[in-house]
């Protein structure tokens, strides 16, 4: 009777299998080599496309940016989302007015030291 000579995934063995499927990069030849196994077939499709850096560093815009339209046509319904949504930041509590003063007086500060 023939032995089973497939290996068994285990807690000893669990990262080298992870390395060999992909999830974490392969350290030595035999996890590449079933990597590579794996994904033979694979179609890659993004062998055209390239990163822009600079770009992103510098924090410039990219050149093809779109501005996408999802439709809201309500935004009273959104002001209400935030506003719960600043509740839950809260606990639950309302934000004291001095708070809210504070916040609007700051905001006009950096508001006018751009200006400037």
């Amino acid at each position: 009777m023939g032995t089973n000579k497939s290996k068994k995934i285990n807690h000893q063995n669990l990262e080298e299998w992870l390395r060999s499927t992909g999830f974490l990069f392969p350290t030595n030849e035999l996890e590449l080599a079933r990597f590579n196994k794996l994904y033979a077939d694979y179609d890659f499709q993004l062998k055209g496309a390239s990163i822009d850096v600079k770009t992103i560093i510098e924090g410039s815009t990219c050149s093809n940016a779109r501005i996408i339209d999802i439709g809201i046509e309500n935004n009273e319904g959104i002001s209400n989302e935030i506003q719960e949504l600043k509740m839950v930041a809260r606990k639950g509590q309302i934000v004291p007015e001095h708070i809210i003063e504070k916040m609007k007086q700051k905001h006009r500060k950096n508001d006018k030291d751009e200006e400037q």
